[in-house]
């Protein structure tokens, strides 16, 4: 588990967007496969509502997480469970959408 964080903490260094908390988000929504608000994975991780949001809303703009057309729910992509099993370089992630 400690190659996962050290690769990620690289990667946080080449990838200027990228925030630690990003992986803990997008490896919740893949635990739980299916849509998720902010709220409800706030209450899984130990960041707030506000943060996950905003990072949901980045997140979302790469390519890594999908949101809900009516509501603000999210859900994991191809390219998201990717960037979890360490198949994407910085720059397929700095380049992303």
């Amino acid at each position: 588990m400690s190659d996962t964080s050290d690769n990620e903490g690289e990667m946080h260094r080449e990838v200027e967007w990228l925030k630690p908390s990003d992986r803990v988000i997008v490896a919740e929504l893949a635990e739980y496969g299916g849509w998720m608000k902010p709220s409800s994975l706030a209450l899984n991780i130990s960041y707030t509502r506000r943060h996950i949001a905003r990072r949901c809303q980045v997140l979302s703009e790469k390519g890594l997480i999908d949101r809900h057309e009516d509501t603000a729910g999210y859900r994991i992509t191809d390219f998201g469970e990717q960037f979890l099993n360490d198949n994407l370089s910085p720059e397929d992630l700095a380049n992303s959408q």
